[in-house]
């Protein structure tokens, strides 16, 4: 007998032991255990053999695993494997940024970005629509703020009947407070990132023309502050490489697009950050007070707030921050979940917001849970950094509080992916287990996380599975590994739900890989900078 088979046959003899053990003691012989009870017993038992044969599978040959299983039920552990280990969380770290974020700010949270003039529009506005007076331009460092909320901004100066500004409008990037610049002469500055347009990213398109010609290419979003040259050229084949260099010149930006496409690859997409939106901001205002009959006779121009205090006469709100955490989460968004982690710690310690007051204001927040600080290092919200540490028992731990509490659990579960339907997970999971798994994921080089929720009422488990310290080319295994794991505990709880033991699972519990790869897709690899998943 093959000695696998021979190791599954003692198995299934000590598992048969325990179950006639289980039985006898059940006997109405002075135990006082219910019968329940026992039978819940024997299912984790089986639980536990299931997933220790999974976790001794090929995929985690030789790597460091971490696994932590809780019952949101009352808070046991159904199986724990290096729970207690540090471990690099990857993308997990959002789950902390979030929960700290919802619970410290506030669901209905949201940026504000504003147009302030010495005088309220309706005090100053003459017969003849004319504001008289320096207006300024005042971020709050919104990560989701678009051009479109700048264009609102004018428009709400035209609806209060604004046709002419006699005076500057100023723009600096500045971050302040927004009381302080209503009530004070001259309000602090507290460093650059107030305005942050379009994630502070623009995305080149290119598309391929004649073979031996010149790609097309052209910005998103479209702005008469970009200016596009083309040098890269068309040739034969699918395949392409790409490069695009900025640099700003005569109040523009000049976006050159080197390399090469492939005549028969499609239209491409080259993201690359800008490193400050202050110009783009001032083109931006600039074109919609023109597009809105607005004459502004000091022009548009960088500078600094006039002599306040100053009045509110337009504002933008971004979504609510439940919203934001829904991109930050479902997304994987590296670059918001920095920013709402910059203002969770401004929000605590004061203006600037920065990384380490982020960290502050996390540790803070996970004390009020219960936990120990001193057991999690966060250096930034993402989870972009291999600096990081978490313990994935303390993450179980905090995942089932905040399945509990009502004030942020409701809005924290909807904030993260869910499987086969959304998010970083809508690939996973199909069948009849789709909307059944509510989970995040973290991928860095050497690192796979994934940690969230199985089942429905009654019978959700928490489940947190961290595995490092593996080549590249395992990375796809080790995922279809982890789904294995939450599938087995979906088949557990639903079984649980109907009464019966569960039996060794027969079935492949997600397809085959060497048959059916494509149902599985992988994200691609995160790249320094990128908003994929860390």
């Amino acid at each position: 007998m093959p000695r696998r088979n021979l190791q599954r046959l003692q198995r299934l003899l000590v598992m048969l032991c325990l179950f006639a053990g289980d039985a006898a003691r059940a006997e109405p012989l002075g135990d006082p255990r219910p019968p329940e009870e026992l039978g819940s017993a024997s299912r984790i038992l089986l639980l536990r053999q299931q997933l220790a044969d999974q976790l001794h599978a090929s995929a985690f040959r030789k790597l460091r695993v971490g696994v932590s299983i809780i019952n949101t039920q009352d808070g046991s552990a159904l199986y724990s494997q290096n729970a207690d280990a540090s471990f690099n969380p990857a993308s997990n770290a959002k789950i902390l940024t979030t929960g700290a974020a919802l619970a410290t700010l506030g669901s209905d949270f949201r940026y504000r970005t504003v147009l302030l003039a010495a005088k309220p529009v309706g005090a100053s506005v003459a017969p003849d629509g004319v504001l008289r007076g320096d207006v300024f331009l005042q971020g709050s460092g919104d990560p989701t703020l678009r051009p479109e909320g700048l264009i609102e901004l004018v428009r709400q100066l035209r609806n209060a009947g604004v046709e002419r500004i006699e005076g500057q409008v100023r723009l600096d990037s500045q971050m302040r407070d927004m009381g302080a610049l209503t009530t004070e002469a001259r309000p602090a500055s507290h460093g650059l990132g107030a305005l942050l347009l379009n994630r502070d990213r623009i995305t080149v398109h290119v598309s391929p023309t004649s073979v031996g010609q010149r790609a097309s290419a052209w910005v998103q979003p479209r702005s008469p502050y970009f200016v596009v040259q083309s040098l890269a050229k068309t040739v034969k084949g699918k395949r392409s490489r790409l490069s695009i260099d900025v640099a700003k010149r005569d109040g523009q930006f000049v976006v050159t697009l080197r390399g090469r496409i492939g005549s028969r690859s499609g239209t491409a997409k080259v993201r690359r950050r800008l490193g400050g939106s202050t110009g783009w901001a001032e083109v931006t205002l600039a074109q919609a007070l023109a597009d809105f009959g607005i004459t502004v006779t000091g022009g548009v121009h960088v500078g600094e707030p006039p002599a306040g205090p100053l009045a509110i006469v337009a504002e933008h709100q971004s979504e609510p921050l439940s919203k934001i955490c829904h991109t930050v989460n479902k997304d994987s968004d590296n670059y918001i979940a920095d920013i709402v982690f910059k203002t969770l710690g401004a929000a605590r310690f004061g203006l600037p917001g920065t990384l380490e007051k982020g960290a502050r204001a996390v540790s803070e927040w996970v004390a009020e849970q219960g936990l120990s600080p001193e057991r999690v290092h966060l250096i930034n919200g993402s989870g972009l950094t291999h600096s990081n540490r978490l313990r994935p028992g303390d993450l179980g731990l905090l995942l089932n509080r905040l399945y509990h509490q009502m004030d942020v659990g409701p809005e924290f579960l909807q904030s993260l992916a869910v499987g086969g339907i959304d998010g970083t997970i809508h690939h996973r999971f199909h069948g009849s287990s789709v909307g059944q798994v509510r989970a995040k994921t973290g991928t860095l080089f050497g690192v796979s996380v994934l940690s969230g929720y199985v089942g429905d009422r009654p019978g959700v488990l928490v489940f947190c599975i961290f595995v490092q310290g593996f080549r590249g080319r395992r990375l796809e295994s080790i995922r279809h590994a982890q789904a294995r794991i939450v599938e087995t505990l979906l088949r557990y709880v639903r079984d649980g739900r109907s009464g019966d033991v569960p039996a060794r699972p027969t079935l492949p519990l997600i397809e085959p890989e060497k048959q059916t790869p494509e149902r599985v897709p992988i994200e691609p690899s995160p790249v320094e900078g990128e908003d994929d998943e860390a």
